[in-house]
C-alpha cells in the first residue's frame, strides 16, 4: 500500500499551496503507507505516524517528478507524480471569444476607413482602454451565416498595421473551418484538423500580422481526440480550454441529454477523475501530453450581467479553498449583431461584467497561451 494524499499528479501548485522563497516553493507531501515501510520523498526520509507519512520538500522547476518509495521487508513500492510550480503566481483573468466570423464579413463588404469604425472592435477597444482588458478571438474560415459563404481569404489586409499596433491586447486564433456541422473534429483525422488549422492561421497572418495571431487553445464543441492533440502541439498549442468538462452528452429527440460516462466529450474525452479534478481547481496539467488544462464556468452571452458578476464572486471566495488564481471568461461572437437571430442587446454589458469585476477583485488581465495561464516567470 501507497498513496500520495496531499496533491494529485498533474496538479498545478503557487504560493497558496506552501512557502514561496527565492529558492522556490516548499510544500509537504502527505499520505499512507503500510506502517512497517521506511518512506522516503525525493530521498529525503519521511515522518511516520501510523500508517501516515510526511515530507517538506522544495519545487525548484517549472515541472517536478516528485517520487515516494515505501520499502519493507516484502520490498519496494514506489510511486512517482508531476508538479508545476506556478512561481510568482498573481491573480490573473483571460477573455476568450469563439466562433468569430461576423467581423472579417462585415469588414470586408464595409471596408471602414478605420478598424475600430466596426462596432464590435471598437466594443473591445473600449474596454481594453478602460480595464486593461486581453481577448483573444477564435476563428471560423467560412461564414456559414453569410448568404455568400463569405471566407476568411476575402478579408482584406488594408488594417495589417492597424492590428499590428493593438497584438499587445487583441488576439486571433484557429478555432474551426465553419461552425457547421457541429462537433467538427471529435472524429477527424490528423490531417483534417492540420489543413483546418493552417487554412485559418495562414490568413489571420495574412490580414492582422504575426504578432496578432496566436496558438490554438481549443477547437469548436472542445472536442478533439487525445490522438490529435499532437497537432495542436506542433503548432504551438500549450493550453487546452472548455467550458464542458464533467459532460457527455447525446441528442436525443432533438433534445440535448447528460449522460454518465467514464469521459468527458466536451472536454477533450479526458476522464472523470480529471474532470472532477478541474471542477473545483479550474486547472490541470497533463504530464502524459505536457498540456495545461483549464475551465471556465460561465459563459457571458448565457448569462446575464448579474449572474456573471454572482458566478466570478463566488469563484474568487473559493480561492481560499482551491488556491486556484485563474479566471476565464468565454462567449461567442454572434450575439453580439443585431441580424443574428438570437442577438442580446446588453451583450456589451455582459462583456463589461466579464471583465469589470475580476478587474475590481485584483485580476490582471493575460493571454492564458504566455506562460503558465499567463504567468511568464519562468521565462524570464
Amino acid at each position: 500500500m501507497l498513496e500520495i494524499t496531499s496533491f494529485r499528479n498533474g496538479e498545478v501548485l503557487n504560493h497558496n499551496h506552501g512557502k514561496e522563497t527565492a529558492e522556490g516553493l516548499e510544500i509537504e507531501i502527505r499520505g499512507i503507507a503500510l506502517p512497517q515501510s521506511r518512506v522516503t520523498v525525493n530521498g529525503k526520509p519521511a515522518i511516520r505516524c501510523d500508517r501516515e507519512f510526511a515530507a517538506k520538500i522544495m519545487l525548484t522547476e517549472k515541472i517536478n517528478r516528485v517520487t515516494v518509495t515505501a520499502k519493507d521487508k516484502f520490498g519496494e513500492l514506489s510511486r512517482t507524480i508531476t508538479l508545476v510550480y506556478d512561481k510568482n503566481s498573481f491573480l490573473r483573468y483571460t477573455v476568450r471569444i469563439d466562433d468569430n466570423c461576423f467581423v472579417f464579413t462585415d469588414l470586408a463588404k464595409q471596408r471602414p476607413a478605420r478598424l475600430f469604425d466596426h462596432f464590435y472592435l471598437a466594443g473591445l477597444k473600449k474596454l481594453h482602454e478602460k480595464y486593461g482588458s486581453k481577448f483573444i478571438l477564435k476563428c471560423f474560415y467560412c461564414n456559414d451565416h453569410d448568404p455568400d459563404k463569405f471566407t476568411l481569404d476575402k478579408m482584406p489586409d488594408i488594417w495589417k498595421s492597424e492590428f499590428d499596433d493593438n497584438a499587445d491586447w487583441l488576439h486571433f486564433a484557429f478555432h474551426a473551418y465553419s461552425e457547421f456541422p457541429d462537433r467538427p473534429y471529435q472524429h477527424c483525422t490528423a490531417k483534417k484538423l492540420a489543413a483546418d488549422l493552417e487554412l485559418v492561421n495562414s490568413e489571420i497572418t495574412r490580414f492582422a500580422g504575426e504578432r496578432a495571431c496566436t496558438p490554438p487553445t481549443n477547437v469548436h464543441w472542445a472536442m478533439l481526440g487525445p490522438e490529435n492533440f499532437h497537432v495542436m502541439k506542433e503548432h504551438g498549442g500549450k493550453i487546452l480550454t472548455s467550458s464542458g468538462f464533467m459532460s457527455n452528452r447525446i441528442i436525443v429527440e432533438g433534445k440535448i441529454e447528460e449522460i454518465e460516462a467514464g469521459s468527458c466529450d466536451i472536454g477533450f474525452f479526458y476522464e472523470q477523475d480529471v474532470a472532477h479534478h478541474m471542477r473545483m481547481k479550474r486547472v490541470f496539467y497533463d504530464p502524459d501530453h505536457e498540456l495545461f488544462l483549464s475551465r471556465t464556468f460561465f459563459c457571458f452571452n448565457i448569462d446575464t450581467p448579474q449572474e456573471i458578476g454572482e458566478k466570478i464572486r463566488s469563484e474568487h471566495a473559493m480561492n481560499s479553498i482551491t488556491k486556484c488564481e485563474i479566471l476565464e471568461s468565454i462567449g461567442h461572437e454572434q450575439y453580439a449583431y443585431d441580424y443574428y437571430f438570437n442577438y442580446l442587446p446588453d451583450y456589451f454589458e455582459r462583456l463589461d461584467a466579464s471583465c469589470r469585476v475580476p478587474t475590481e477583485l485584483g485580476y490582471k488581465p493575460v493571454f492564458f497561451q504566455d506562460g503558465i495561464f499567463g504567468n511568464t516567470a519562468w521565462d524570464k
